[in-house]
């Protein structure tokens, strides 16, 4: 099973990574029926990639796990990790279950892990740095997610807007970042902003030695 979750995350980072590959999904992913393993978010941090599988075990549960993968020289991912996963506290199947856990919220964010890996980045002990995941579940009527880089000293680009691939999105924090996230919905033909924004953080950076 791990080695076919595994073929599953290298092939999302490899989809994800194609050119189109950022377009809007006609529809967030669903675990239900016969579909057992959904991929239900990618997030690629220059040529670190990390992916988010729920999967149906047998017992009857949902689990969630997080895999990350890097790209070589040719810009190829890769054989991805499993670095953590666990049984969900909902049932992401059912929308009293969802509507339960976000308890009237557009969305609900939390920390999931954090994990030492290898950036290659000077900042870290060896090209070491210790990256903190957040997951957000969003409401059903939620098409994507507004993401702002409010790091101190980070240039000012605008947001970046983040398609939803399921109700559960992931984002993965360098030490030092600060995001603030906001929940998008469909307006006719367009999008605008809904509810209000939330900040996400990373591990406090660590000081220079100097």
């Amino acid at each position: 099973m791990r080695g076919n979750l595994a073929e599953t995350a290298r092939a999302a980072l490899t989809a994800a990574s194609a050119p189109g590959g950022d377009a809007f999904p006609a529809e967030p992913a669903r675990l239900d029926g016969a579909t057992t393993v959904v991929v239900a978010d990618v997030c690629v941090r220059g040529d670190l990639g990390f992916v988010l599988l729920l999967h149906r075990r047998t017992d009857g549960y949902v689990a969630e796990e997080l895999y990350f993968s890097g790209r070589d020289g040719t810009g190829a991912w890769h054989a991805p990790d499993h670095l953590s996963g666990g049984v969900l506290r909902m049932e992401p199947t059912s929308p009293r279950s969802v509507a339960a856990v976000l308890g009237g919220r557009v969305l609900v964010p939390s920390v999931d892990s954090e994990t030492l890996l290898f950036t290659g980045r000077p900042q870290g002990d060896e090209g070491y740095e210790p990256l903190r995941f957040h997951t957000v579940l969003a409401d059903q009527a939620v098409a994507c997610l507004d993401i702002e880089d409010a790091t101190p000293g980070a240039p000012e680009p605008g947001p970046v807007r983040k398609p939803l691939m399921s109700r559960i999105a992931l984002l993965a924090l360098l030490p030092g970042e600060r995001f603030v996230v906001r929940a998008v919905v469909r307006d006719g033909a367009g999008y605008r902003p809904w509810g209000e924004p939330f900040d996400v953080t990373g591990t406090d950076p660590v000081p220079d030695a100097g």
